[in-house]
């Protein structure tokens, strides 16, 4: 609240959106299934990211008991479907026997292949895959998304996201095309012109961080 209130203070905008869309909660998720999670996302919509991130739980995560008359269990229902069955989110080990094929008969498409390396290679990584993830948050931004871009299937924006949701980056600014519109239009109008680039992403988050500060972020 108080980061907000300092935010519409310095920016005429974010002050109009707030009366409207007064907060919103930031997670601090678990790395393995945020990375995971964003490779999936990859060019998809939300109802589709959502059935694929629950189909790597139900292939290689552990089911999970629940009440099915519990009160958000009948409301997740209501909104998902009738399916009470619930699973933990895969660790790497189980993920690591995840193979392409499988992956392509199960929806996943080409990301396929990039949760398949992502899982092999983090599982080979010394002292394992979610200690290498969980380093990441000691290490400054640029070195993160340097890092997380190693991986199959990781680029900038994704690296971004993971960064932000779930290494403490919280200044790094995912550039999507929305984003990319958006900053041309009120803070990077000196890019109009410019094709959307990971070379010019750097400005749009210096741009977010002059006017926002160090939970930038947070704010975009």
């Amino acid at each position: 609240a108080a980061l907000s209130k300092d935010w519409a203070a310095e920016d005429s905008l974010y002050k109009a959106i707030v009366q409207d869309i007064p907060g919103a909660r930031m997670l601090r998720q678990d790395p393995v299934e945020c990375l995971f999670s964003f490779i999936c996302s990859q060019n998809n919509h939300i109802s589709r990211i959502h059935g694929m991130v629950n189909r790597l739980a139900q292939m290689y995560g552990k089911k999970v008991d629940v009440d099915p008359n519990a009160p958000e269990i009948i409301r997740y229902k209501e909104l998902y479907g009738d399916d009470s069955s619930f699973y933990t989110f895969t660790d790497i080990e189980a993920l690591q026997n995840a193979r392409e094929d499988d992956l392509r008969q199960a929806g996943f498409g080409y990301r396929a292949k990039f949760i398949e390396g992502t899982a092999s290679m983090l599982y080979d990584m010394p002292g394992g895959g979610k200690q290498w993830l969980m380093r990441l948050r000691d290490m400054t931004f640029d070195q993160s998304i340097e890092e997380l871009c190693l991986l199959p299937g990781v680029g900038p924006k994704v690296a971004a996201c993971v960064a932000l949701f779930s290494l403490d980056k919280h200044s790094s600014i995912p550039v999507d095309t929305h984003v990319w519109q958006f900053s041309l239009r009120h803070y990077t109008p000196h890019l109009k012109g410019k094709t959307n680039s990971p070379k010019y992403h750097p400005e749009i988050q210096a741009a977010f961080i002059k006017r926002f500060g160090d939970y930038a972020g947070w704010a975009h």
